[in-house]
């Protein structure tokens, strides 16, 4: 009897220390950056902790931030290098690139000058984001198609009900960063595509690297995978799932 209540106590042990799930998602966004400043970090803050997958996020800045403004071409030659750096590190990493998302453009030219904007805001959004596609594409990347999704959610972002930060479910006319509604979306969005590309795998280590929209201006736990951030809400759900495909 006893040596069947030991072997009862090792099973347990196993499946709660071995064949459950873990999950690890590090936070590595940063306010402001471009993808030159994701090339200037790539080795410290994701070649560095050895991930199993990275998603990839970035060019916000790149396309709206005056101060920041890189050229699609430009945006490429960094991504190229910034992947090439990733893959140099880890062979055998998971690299996921994700589109990225819309503004709203009459809080946007609050703070930039809409003379800098020959092309508005969001077309040079669309423009990057099917170049983000093609890039993908051409490399066997994981392209998401993060903008598509979102925008299911409508589009008009002046309003309280709006997915972008604003006056009314906020403090500021932002237009750029999501609402806590939003993150949400875009954390059980990824987790759904990981889920349903068979990308995820026990005991991962995954990588969220990317700008503003990856650290999560504005929420709680900014910076961190905690709170309301959309690596927090990717978190949550691989750490609630109980089958991994």
């Amino acid at each position: 009897m006893k040596n069947r209540i030991y072997l009862i106590g090792i099973l347990l042990l196993c499946f709660f220390t071995s064949c459950r799930s873990s999950y690890q998602v590090l936070n590595k966004g940063i306010a402001g950056n471009n993808s030159s400043d994701l090339l200037a970090r790539v080795d410290k803050d994701v070649v560095a902790n050895n991930p199993d997958l990275v998603i990839l996020m970035v060019g916000s800045n790149d396309m709206i931030n005056s101060k920041k403004f890189i050229s699609i071409n430009d945006y490429l030659s960094n991504l190229d290098s910034i992947v090439n750096l990733i893959k140099a590190g880890r062979p055998k990493v998971k690299l996921v690139v994700s589109s990225i998302l819309p503004v709203e453009e009459s809080y946007l030219f609050q703070r930039h000058d809409p003379e800098k904007f020959p092309v508005k805001p969001n077309t040079k959004i669309s423009q990057l984001n099917s170049a983000i596609e093609q890039f993908a594409k051409k490399e066997n990347l994981i392209f998401i198609p993060l903008y598509d999704e979102f925008v299911k959610y409508g589009t008009n972002y002046t309003s309280q009900e709006s997915l972008l930060v604003n006056s009314k479910n906020n403090t500021v006319d932002d237009g750029v960063h999501p609402t806590a509604d939003g993150y949400k979306i875009i954390g059980d969005y990824f987790y759904r595509q990981l889920k349903e590309k068979k990308l995820l795998r026990r005991n991962m280590l995954i990588v969220c690297f990317g700008d503003s929209i990856t650290y999560g201006a504005f929420m709680l736990g900014r910076g961190t995978s905690e709170g309301d951030t959309y690596p927090a809400v990717l978190l949550r759900n691989l750490n609630q799932s109980k089958k991994v495909n």
